[in-house]
């Protein structure tokens, strides 16, 4: 989950943790979840879903999500939406929340649907890249014009591939439609890093598939040859830091 806000709106991105979670994770910040306007969906996997009933009741937030992901939602969770408002978006198309504009992005994943976002307000611009297998190339121009950067580093592959898991999901993770490993998180930045760019959070890290000194690595050390912003690696267990562009 991820909170954004602009001077007029406040949304949230994905429903995976519980509202009175969530509030505890933004406590410190001095952020209240109770009025904001919009909970916007990249996909329907239950890890990104499985708390939006909840979370759209007690805030009576706008639902915006593809009209594909929201029949792939399971019926326990779908009828619980019927009385909320939803907005069905599509891909490569602008939409607006009060004064926050925002870009879907068609990203290719193993679900009925899955967008990134790139998000627009006071001249500023912040890209959401996550639950991919790869980053399309015709999408690079559009992460060169903005100011700040939530990518995927789901996994080294070595770890990946000598871990525990299944084979079959082994294959899902590291096929087209999976994850961003290591390797493709740091191309995508070294393709697109121009110095526009002020922050970066590597983000949907794998406990069990990753760890901290291969990104800082295979990743932060590479890009830091031509990129002097901020860097922060997203938690699944606490809030990260908030940043202001």
């Amino acid at each position: 989950m991820t909170f954004i806000r602009s001077e007029h709106a406040k949304i949230l991105l994905d429903a995976g943790i519980s509202l009175p979670e969530a509030k505890r994770r933004t406590a410190e910040h001095g952020i209240d979840l109770d009025d904001i306007d919009a909970v916007l969906i990249t996909h329907e996997h239950g890890d990104h879903v499985r708390f939006l009933p909840t979370i759209l009741k007690r805030t009576n937030a706008t639902l915006y999500i593809n009209r594909f992901s929201f029949d792939a939602l399971p019926e326990t969770i779908k009828i619980k939406l019927i009385a909320h408002p939803i907005k069905f978006i599509e891909e490569n198309k602008r939409y607006r929340i009060q004064d926050l504009h925002f870009l879907t992005l068609k990203l290719a994943h193993d679900s009925a649907n899955n967008f990134g976002f790139v998000f627009m307000a006071s001249g500023k611009r912040l890209a959401y890249i996550t639950d991919t297998g790869f980053f399309p190339i015709h999408y690079l121009e559009i992460l060169k014009q903005v100011d700040a950067l939530i990518i995927e580093a789901n996994h080294d592959v070595q770890m990946l591939i000598e871990s525990e898991r299944s084979w079959n999901l082994k294959e899902r993770i590291l096929s087209p439609t999976g994850h961003m490993s290591n390797r493709i998180c740091v191309q995508v930045l070294e393709a697109v890093l121009n110095g526009r760019q002020t922050h970066i959070v590597l983000a949907h890290i794998s406990r069990e598939c990753n760890h901290p000194d291969l990104i800082e690595q295979d990743i932060i050390q590479v890009i830091r040859k031509k990129y002097e912003g901020e860097i922060s690696v997203a938690s699944q267990e606490e809030a990260s830091p908030l940043f202001k562009i």
